[in-house]
């Protein structure tokens, strides 16, 4: 199979950097969705276990704009005579296009423009392709970070391509191995997870496929019972999960689920695959019959579909991510029956599965029969046809053989962070067999500097308290090093407290590591130990502790600031509702800072209750980049601020039933409404 390394260029606005502060988990990690009624108790096991937010040791990716421009990509291009398949090693592999060769059709949705949104754990994130989403609830840490792409020899088939990192937050190594046989016009993926720990760890994993959208697209999976979200409940800021058969859901009574244009808001749901099916199956069938199919061994056991939904606020998502006239619809495979509910991995374990891609056509008439069941017999008999259970297993135990091969030629480097770990783990002894991995020593980079000398000397180095930090870390095994090395007093420094606090922190040993923070204070102030004490002091609901711990911050970093303490501090303030002063701190912003795009917004809120109504009007005028995905908060601000000006125009008081009477009279504009229902 030729490999080609090569690059491409595409309309995009680039990403400018990470958030150098640390965002640590939520306190309750798990959550606590609602359930209906007859939601049985079966279902009711893992559901929200270690779910709730969590991304450090991870930087926040949030600098990125709507300014797009043309941009070089890197790509790497796995072919036969009949498949290209291209993917993206700078960001998270993905699979950015599969194409036809014979017809030239992308089998996948192939985003037309590279528009980062907050939408990922870490905040950026593209939409298509196929995302490989590990680790923890959410699209996943490294989906806009590179990873390891490799060339493989295989003596039988010729080169595959494998794809492959370290996962810092759960401390597991996964790869892709990537096959596509001559002649074939299915592309085979080898996943697997490597627990090389003492311990079991939380464990998430969801392959995002990206498919063309169409008016008449129908989705089957071999299970009629789904789990699906009252739309209803979402709305208030919560999920509550019903469960039901295909193809006529409570969610939606009066028309078909299997078509997701019927839907007319954001939704998804689940489907309950038996446990006794081998090779369980998603596809997408379109108008003329043409079809995408996935199946998989059966460790990959659930599957999804999401929607953006056919109304205003779904329309607008899809043009957002991508350009007008576009969207997508994603089918989902995943290890749990749904992204809420969650798994432990077990120490030293290896979890392994292959899924295969394909495209071929069924009968339009049939597949589109009113009876869902009827219909998905067909496309179920063509895709057994195409790759039936005893091939799909026989091609696997193949491709567990060719993943132990360890003749890798690099196509990209990844990150350092996995010749690292492994350089701490000879170090404690530990004995490691990690059978088709390479972490070349030459990919340990500034990142890993710090962390290598503590490795390496028992010291974290202590730095100038101008400098961002570069990295953070939370592994358990680095906080045994660091506790050990400040138990010297010599190697007490202000900047081995911080990231002694910050590790302490972010396992729930609060009061600790507030008192490591005050030290590192004493010992030299800084601007990241000073916000790290206001993030506490919030949390303990201490809002006046909070502002007085930032403005020392702010008063420390001077015109320095990073707009992420400017966005804290504001939002702490309008918490307080002090609004004046969040709206005095603002107008003294520099124009950089000022016009950020989430300290304007946040600026905004406090614009309107003090009444300075043209700024907020200037608000509306702007299409923004940060949004998070079920974020109203513009819209909402949309119908105070025309409640308000009514109440202005007929003399009479501000009052939420003029809200009410708003939202029916001055639809957002569609620059602004991103509601999900």
């Amino acid at each position: 199979m030729p490999i080609k390394v090569s690059s491409f260029i595409m309309q995009g606005a680039s990403l400018e950097g990470e958030n150098p502060l640390p965002f640590f988990r939520a306190r309750e990690h798990n959550l606590y969705p609602t359930v209906e009624e007859l939601f049985p108790d079966s279902k009711k096991e893992l559901l929200g276990y270690e779910t709730a937010f969590r991304v450090l040791p991870y930087r926040m990716q949030d600098r990125y704009s709507r300014r797009r421009h043309p941009i070089y990509f890197k790509q790497i291009i796995l072919e036969n005579d009949l498949i290209e398949a291209v993917f993206l090693p700078e960001f998270g592999g993905r699979l950015y296009s599969l194409r036809d060769k014979k017809t030239g059709r992308d089998i996948l949705y192939r985003n037309s423009v590279f528009q980062p949104a907050n939408l990922a754990i870490r905040n950026a994130w593209l939409s298509g392709g196929i995302e490989w989403n590990i680790g923890q609830l959410g699209h996943t840490f490294t989906t806009c970070s590179p990873v390891y792409v490799a060339r493989v020899k295989d003596e039988n088939e010729g080169d595959f391509l494998r794809i492959y990192e370290f996962e810092r937050c759960k401390k597991v190594f996964w790869k892709l191995d990537f096959h596509l046989p001559s002649g074939s016009n299915m592309l085979y993926v080898y996943t697997s997870i490597v627990n090389p720990s003492d311990e079991s760890v939380p464990m998430y994993w969801w392959t995002n496929i990206g498919v063309e959208e169409s008016e008449g697209m129908r989705v089957f999976a071999p299970a009629d019972e789904v789990i699906y979200i009252n739309p209803a409940v979402e709305q208030n800021n919560q999920i509550s999960y019903g469960i039901s058969r295909m193809p006529i859901l409570p969610s939606l009574p009066d028309k078909d689920s299997s078509y997701p244009w019927n839907f007319n808001f954001s939704n998804e749901y689940f489907f309950q695959i038996p446990d006794n099916e081998k090779a369980p199956w998603e596809a997408a069938v379109y108008e003329n019959g043409r079809m995408f199919f996935e199946t998989s061994t059966s460790m990959l056991r659930y599957r999804k579909m999401f929607c953006w939904g056919n109304h205003a606020g779904g329309r607008r998502w899809k043009e957002y991510l991508s350009v007008p006239g576009e969207g997508s619809v994603e089918i989902q495979g995943g290890l749990a029956p749904t992204q809420l509910h969650g798994m432990d991995m077990p120490a030293h374990t290896v979890w392994e599965w292959t899924q295969v891609f394909g495209i071929s056509s069924v009968d339009r008439d049939k597949a589109h029969q009113k009876d869902w069941f009827a219909a998905r017999s067909i496309v179920e008999e063509k895709i057994r046809r195409l790759m039936p259970c005893e091939t799909l297993y026989n091609n696997h135990s193949y491709f567990q053989e060719c993943s132990l091969d360890d003749s890798l030629e690099i196509l990209h480097d990844g990150s350092g962070w996995g010749a690292l770990e492994l350089l701490r783990m000879r170090s404690a002894g530990k004995r490691i067999v990690l059978d088709g991995f390479m972490f070349p020593l030459s990919s340990i980079g500034p990142e890993q500097y710090p962390w290598l000398c503590l490795l390496n000397t028992g010291t974290l180095p202590e730095t100038d308290t101008y400098d961002k930090p570069i990295s953070w870390m939370i592994q358990r095994d680095w906080e045994v090093l660091l506790k050990k090395s400040i138990e010297n007093p010599q190697n007490r420094n202000w900047n081995a407290l911080l990231h002694y606090g910050v590790m302490l922190y972010e396992e729930g040993c609060e009061e600790e590591a507030i008192l490591v923070w005050k030290e590192s204070l004493e010992k030299c102030p800084s601007v990241w130990a000073y916000r790290n004490m206001a993030v506490a002091e919030k949390n303990k609901d201490n809002l006046n502790g909070a502002i007085e711990y930032m403005e020392k911050a702010l008063q420390f970093f001077g015109e320095f600031c990073d707009q992420s303490l400017a966005e804290e501090y504001i939002s702490l303030l309008n918490d307080k509702e002090d609004y004046d002063k969040a709206w005095k701190y603002y107008k003294g912003l520099p124009e950089k800072l000022a016009s950020a795009e989430r300290i304007k917004i946040i600026a905004g809120v406090a614009a309107f209750e003090i009444d300075h109504l043209d700024f907020v009007a200037g608000i509306f005028e702007h299409e923004y980049a940060v949004i998070r995905e079920g974020e109203v908060l513009l819209t909402e601000l949309w119908f105070k601020y025309n409640a308000k000006m009514l109440a202005k125009q007929r003399g009479v008081m501000y009052s939420s039933k003029l809200i009410e009477e708003c939202k029916i009279l001055y639809p957002p504009p569609r620059r602004i409404d991103y509601r999900l229902s």
